[in-house]
């Protein structure tokens, strides 16, 4: 539906007749949604979805999770997910991880669970185009859904997979998790029920206390299957009617206790430290039950509660600006908690000692808005920018992808809300958005800051312990802030001078295209200006209304000297913070407020440019923007200080915490403790210069002609060549002709072992770095690929399901075309006692993969995954962007990615074990661990 019709249908909304009656109307279901139900309760929602193309996501949802454990299943919903990818009837042992792989589905990255407190959730994605494959898709769904075997031996090898999940969970934020749950969640079931368990039930359950849980809530009643992709929907409603009518409801059915938080007026305080926690944070949480959205009241609660977080973040920018003296963090919004409890949460985190201070800060604000409100071009600013949203989710109504909407199906299954599709939710938006005013905002506020449930919540490292306030402080900083609460001093001035001030006063004489080229093998354009910036333009229809680009030089921060590194590595930063030309950051964002416009500038080490989104309609203002940014970096001497500031409040605030100094150890040593990669010293951040900032941006950003623009999206070439030749032409030259600088960091060569010893947690962190040197090919890139991924197989193979010794070992691949340098890391952790057994373990697995090659197997496998990520890939403009971009900046053949599709299917086994014996050497070899300090 076009946008003219959504507001010609927003008119009759309006009127106060429809508006009175439609209040109490239940809002419609989305009418490309087939839902139903069969005779044993199951559900089945399942839509036509055609992005990506030739695709399916399948998705089992079940309502039971943790909070449905006795006290002898802790961790069993979430083990129960675990086993049901070891074994069903119908795909017994691992075979059903091993099945899904040769048909191109990733486990990890495509297949894949989760399990909450209230739900668990399978999700499955695969082709849609094999009807085989798509049986057996709901095959193994149903087999999830009633045929898990728990097979004895299954369930023992998993047990250590679980508890070394835990273990990598463990740390800092789950000892923070488990002491905050309780106050959270008022001491209900669900503060002790948290999914992962705990050991003396993982260590020791038995096959029955497993499959009791599973008998009592893995029945059709609560379960439901969403299926969304490039299918027929009433075909597939056959298939499932077939195939899951015969799934059992228990004769005597346990009752599904729907558990809640219980709100009853409580006033909870709690300081909570940690000797790993950085800096001193409060938080301030009102708790209040949950709105379902069923109704078009209800959308308009659910409307002004939106605008409601939008004004706030925006009006407390400009408080976390301002006071730069002690935030370190500030903001505060509306959120859920639970399914049947949303919170108004306030936040402030800052230097050490400064709590009080801070707080009071942000509480005044929160006072000034209960007793005055937003102004009215506070909530007009927010309406403009949210309906802009709002439409242009409207014009991708046709191109949203699969995954998502199968996300939205899953939050109707479970909690009963409405789903009434985007266009209908643009309709009611653009009808109610008039209807709000500032005062609803502030009766919001009202309310939510006289709620009775409210927890104060004090937290810093054990080294401040001190300086955190008892419960009495805390209430006694309330009632001071309260007390000595200003009128708020935002007015309306200046808003319409804002919006009749161009972004841009004057430009350059426009330039002149002197060069046009059709490039056949992307389906695009080369245009060449005539100050010599080269444009690439791949016109896509993936979206309906997208335009994406990107702009890049190369340079960048490897051309200064190590005395102004650190103000140049700030510079984009600090730029894109600052505003632009005549118009500060505040005034930046209302002068763009209904835009889809967003630009912003980078400098790594190698490059400098810039990333943009727009649509067809704002191109210009986004080249507006990027002419800005080129030609009129703006000096902001608040926003540099306030920087600064908080830089060096992180850093005073900073503690070794035991994961930090493995990472900055790990760090020094791959890159021979080179300056450039060290972290900033408070003494470093002394020296930053604003003028040195600038000098360097600017000289970055002066020589158009040694840049390249890569635009991918709905770009008319027609209509886009004069707004090119308008602003990029307009874009100065100085023929500096700036290159990066090799800095000669490379990992070193040779055999190194490092042990690292911090922390209590009785937990080892492993990596295992291969390198050595190669050249840069489309070849040779594949074959580098293909052993990361089939180790990767192996290494799970080995490492988790053979050994029980891991949870998540992951192979990364860094490949260097300057450099001429490869590295695999080999990442895990473990227990510090299977550290030796578990390199030795993974080094077996790489002499296997040299001296056999990969299986058949392996091969069909990486085949598979590699062909479908691929086919999905070149349907998006994220991709096209990414792959112009690194192939213009590499200088390398524009055609790789076909060639990398033909390679994929010739190379054999023995390509792949011949590449293995070159790269997965011990030469360079670098072993690097932490175990705790007492080991």
């Amino acid at each position: 539906m076009k946008l003219y019709r959504i507001l010609q249908i927003a008119l009759l909304l309006t009127s106060p007749i429809f508006t009175n009656r439609a209040s109490s109307q239940e809002l419609p279901q989305d009418p490309a949604i087939l839902k139903g139900q069969l005779k044993n309760g199951f559900t089945y929602i399942i839509r036509k979805n055609t992005v990506p193309k030739k695709k399916l996501t399948v998705y089992l949802v079940i309502k039971a999770g943790s909070v449905l454990e006795n006290d002898n299943q802790r961790g069993l919903a979430h083990f129960m997910e675990h086993m049901s990818f070891n074994g069903t009837k119908h795909f017994p042992a691992n075979s059903l991880v091993e099945f899904l792989q040769k048909a191109g589905v990733r486990f990890g990255a495509d297949l894949n669970a989760y399990t909450s407190f209230d739900e668990t959730v399978y999700q499955l994605p695969i082709a849609a185009d094999d009807v085989t494959l798509v049986d057996q898709a709901l095959q193994v769904i149903r087999d999830w859904a009633q045929d898990a075997t728990l097979d004895q031996a299954e369930l023992d090898k998993e047990r250590g997979v679980v508890l070394e999940e835990e273990r990598m969970r463990s740390g800092i934020q789950s000892r923070m998790s488990e002491r905050l749950m309780p106050i959270i969640y008022n001491r209900s079931k669900y503060a002790s029920r948290l999914p992962i368990g705990v050991d003396s039930v993982l260590k020791n359950f038995d096959r029955e206390t497993i499959l009791s849980f599973y008998r009592d809530w893995y029945r059709p009643d609560l379960e439901g299957i969403i299926v969304v992709g490039d299918i027929d929907p009433k075909g597939i409603e056959q298939k499932v009617k077939a195939l899951f009518d015969d799934l059992k409801v228990p004769a005597v059915p346990k009752l599904r206790p729907d558990f809640q938080i219980q709100l009853n007026g409580a006033r909870q305080y709690a300081v909570i430290t940690d000797k790993e926690m950085q800096g001193s944070s409060l938080q301030v949480i009102y708790k209040f039950p949950h709105r379902k959205l069923r109704t078009n009241a209800d959308y308009l609660e659910y409307l002004k509660r939106n605008l409601f977080n939008l004004v706030l973040a925006n009006r407390l920018q400009s408080v976390y600006q301002n006071n730069a003296a002690f935030y370190l963090g500030a903001g505060a919004s509306v959120q859920p908690i639970l399914s049947n409890v949303d919170a108004f949460t306030i936040t402030v985190s800052t230097k050490n000692g400064l709590l009080k201070p801070g707080f009071q800060a942000l509480w005044r604000e929160m006072t000034k808005i209960r007793d005055n409100g937003f102004t009215d071009v506070e909530l007009e600013t927010a309406k403009t920018f949210y309906l802009s949203r709002v439409q242009a989710q409207a014009d991708e109504v046709d191109k949203a992808p699969s995954g998502q909407l199968a996300g939205e199906y899953t939050r109707l299954f479970l909690q009963g809300e409405a789903s009434p599709g985007v266009l209908k939710e643009a309709e009611l938006t653009t009808a109610y958005l008039p209807t709000i005013s500032p005062n609803h905002l502030k009766q919001l506020m009202k309310r939510y800051l006289a709620m009775p449930d409210r927890d104060v919540i004090a937290s810093g490292p054990e080294s401040a312990k001190d300086k955190l306030p008892i419960e009495a402080a805390l209430a006694g900083w309330l009632d001071e802030a309260d007390a000595s609460s200003a009128p708020t001093g935002i007015a309306n001035s200046g808003q319409f001078d804002v919006e009749r001030k161009p972004l841009i006063e004057a430009i350059s004489s426009p330039g002149k295209i002197v060069s046009s080229k059709e490039i056949k093998a992307f389906d695009g354009h080369e245009l060449v200006l005539s100050n010599g910036l080269r444009i690439i333009v791949k016109p896509t229809t993936f979206q309906n209304n997208e335009i994406a680009f990107s702009a890049f030089s190369p340079g960048g921060t490897s051309v200064t000297k190590d005395a102004d590194f650190r103000s140049a590595s700030l510079a984009a930063a600090i730029v894109s913070q600052s505003g632009i030309g005549s118009f500060g950051s505040e005034t930046l964002r209302l002068k763009l407020t209904g835009k889809i416009a967003g630009v912003s500038p980078f400098i790594n080490e190698r490059f400098a440019g810039l990333y943009g989104a727009t649509n067809i309609s704002d191109l210009e203002t986004a080249l507006q923007l990027t002419y800005l940014y080129f030609t009129s970096p703006r000096k902001d001497t608040t926003i540099f200080q306030s920087e600064i500031g908080r830089l060096t409040a992180s850093l005073q605030n900073k503690i070794d915490v035991p994961d930090n100094q493995f990472a900055d150890t790990v760090n020094a040593v791959l890159t021979n403790n080179s300056y450039r990669r060290k972290p900033i010293s408070l003494d470093e951040v002394k020296e930053i210069d604003l003028d040195k900032i600038l000098k360097f941006y600017r000289e970055q950003f002066s020589d158009a002609s040694n840049f390249t623009f890569v635009f991918v999206g709905n770009v008319n070439l027609e209509t886009a060549k004069p707004l090119f030749e308008k602003y990029l032409g307009a874009l100065p030259t100085s023929n500096s002709h700036y290159n990066w600088h090799d800095l000669n960091i490379r990992i070193p060569s040779g055999k190194l072992t490092k042990t690292v010893k911090a922390g209590d947690e009785v937990k080892a962190t492993v990596s295992m770095v291969i390198s050595g040197d190669y050249l840069f090919s489309i070849e040779e890139n594949l074959k580098l690929e293909g052993i990361k991924q089939m180790l990767e197989i192996h290494l799970i193979e080995r490492l988790r399901e053979k050994e029980s010794g891991v949870y998540s070992p992951k192979v990364n691949l860094d490949l260097s075309k300057y450099l001429k340098q490869y590295a695999f890391s080999i990442s895990f952790t473990c227990a510090p006692s299977n550290v030796d057994k578990l390199i030795d373990a993974t080094w077996q697995e790489i002499k296997s993969i040299k001296d056999l090659g990969p299986t058949a197997d392996d091969l069909k496998k990486f085949q598979s995954e590699q062909s479908s990520a691929i086919e999905s890939s070149l349907e998006t403009n994220r991709f096209w962007l990414s792959y112009l971009t690194n192939q213009y900046q590499n200088q390398e053949d524009i055609t790789a990615v076909q060639r990398q599709r033909e390679l994929l299917k010739s190379f054999n086994s023995e390509v792949y074990r011949d590449a293995a014996q070159r790269y997965l050497t011990d030469r360079n070899y670098i072993r690097l661990v932490k175990l705790p300090k007492d080991r």
